[in-house]
């Protein structure tokens, strides 16, 4: 027979395990991007992606560069921005949210049928062929201002256990007709830590 002193030794052990696997929070809905959001320190998070195009977006809205284009509103496509991070994400979010405050306000128009990137194949090549059908290659295809290119960068330090990465997001508007460069942007992100947290 098991002693008494044995028997409750066992029987803490199982409220002790019930009260630790109880203990998980459950699930729930965060506003994206609000302070209840985990920070990741060896990732972008959703916070950096908003924080880095909002940044971005009224740096670009504020010089009026496409104020000056020769289409109202201004055309506008998008090239390359290259993830140069070891984290992995969709550097479409970053562009897509710019993207939508600048062509629902009237700033820009975002051509999807120009270029190696085009996201319309379908019209895209409908546009062709109704250029080849005039005689003019020119004819029928869309004529841009401007193309937005871009990069995202990492430099990683440690000391001790904490963890630091600056993630650094740039991004240039180059003028089509000119070839020079129209505006460009840099923002960092810095985050430091042991672990991954939730809220900042």
């Amino acid at each position: 027979m098991k002693s008494l002193a044995a028997r409750s030794a066992a029987s803490f052990s199982i409220v002790s395990l019930s009260v630790v696997l109880g203990c998980g929070s459950p699930a729930k809905y965060v506003e994206t991007g609000s302070p209840q959001s985990i920070v990741s320190v060896g990732d972008v998070d959703m916070q950096d992606i908003l924080k880095a195009s909002s940044g971005m977006l009224e740096s670009l809205i504020e010089t009026g560069i496409l104020k000056t284009a020769n289409a109202k509103p201004a055309q506008l496509v998008i090239d390359k921005v290259v993830n140069d991070t070891s984290s992995q994400f969709d550097v479409g979010e970053l562009l897509y949210r710019m993207r939508e405050q600048l062509v629902n306000s009237g700033q820009a128009t975002v051509v999807t049928t120009f270029g190696a990137n085009a996201e319309d194949k379908t019209a895209q090549e409908q546009l062709r062929a109704q250029a080849f059908r005039q005689g003019n290659a020119v004819d029928g295809m869309p004529s841009p201002d401007f193309s937005l290119s871009g990069k995202i960068t990492q430099v990683k330090r440690q000391a001790g256990n904490t963890q630091q990465t600056t993630y650094t997001f740039r991004l240039t508007l180059t003028n089509i007709r000119s070839g020079l460069e129209a505006w460009t942007k840099t923002v960092d992100m810095t985050k430091q830590g042991t672990k991954n947290s939730v809220g900042f």
